[in-house]
């Protein structure tokens, strides 16, 4: 009996160990889900100059970008009675103001699609920069919020879906398929959409679960149950 004892106390310690492993992982890395990476629509694949709208012949609803996986498309900007399509400038009057290339929002909106990702989205960051007028934002597809500054958001934006900003960087943490934004003087750059945590915990869980099956099969003689 004592014999048994102490060859199955090491085991239940690595199998701690594996567990603790596991959890720290999640912790450290919340950024990657099922192999894949943060992705990001920075404008740096689009030349200089180029303009999107009414200027230029667009429609509300034209996909106008893709990159990373994620879509962009053109929506009205509104205020009031107010509706406006003009124009979206890449690089713009505001490109100075950043390190990399901005898109110049005036008097218009953008649609970014996440919902082709291949992942659940939870956090969306944006770069951006106000010079003046209004601003619009819609999370999920819910109510369009205009406002003089971000700093002036709600914490729920929209159902599961908290909003912060911190020095030009607007946050929003949650459920996320689709962000509209728009403005009169607003340029964004850097719109980063970032896997859900709890994907990054199913990726650990399928590597760290074969490792206690081993170590319980060799205690106990019991094979863990495999998947065809």
């Amino acid at each position: 009996m004592s014999n048994d004892s102490s060859l199955s106390r090491p085991n239940r310690s690595l199998e701690s160990l594996f567990l603790c492993l596991g959890l720290a992982l999640v912790c450290a890395q919340p950024d990657f889900a099922m192999g894949a990476a943060p992705s990001m629509v920075d404008f740096e694949n689009v030349p200089v100059g180029t303009l999107f709208g009414a200027a230029v012949g667009n429609m509300p609803g034209d996909m106008v970008l893709a990159q990373n996986g994620i879509q962009v498309s053109l929506e009205p900007f509104y205020l009031g009675n107010f509706v406006g399509f003009y124009r979206a400038e890449v690089g713009g009057k505001y490109d100075d103001y950043f390190p990399s290339t901005p898109l110049d929002l005036n008097n218009i909106s953008v649609d970014f699609d996440f919902t082709r990702l291949g992942y659940p989205v939870g956090r969306v960051t944006v770069d951006y920069m106000e010079f003046g007028g209004s601003n619009n934002l819609s999370v999920n597809g819910r109510s369009l919020y205009e406002l003089a500054s971000f700093d002036l958001l709600p914490e729920l934006v929209a159902p599961g879906v908290i909003a912060s900003v911190d020095q030009g960087v607007l946050m929003l943490e949650g459920p996320i398929d689709f962000v509209r934004i728009g403005g009169q003087e607003l340029a964004i750059d850097n719109v980063l959409a970032v896997p859900e945590p709890a994907s990054v915990l199913l990726m650990i869980a399928g590597g760290v679960v074969p490792i206690l099956c081993h170590l319980r099969r060799r205690r106990n003689g019991v094979l863990c149950a495999s998947r065809s």
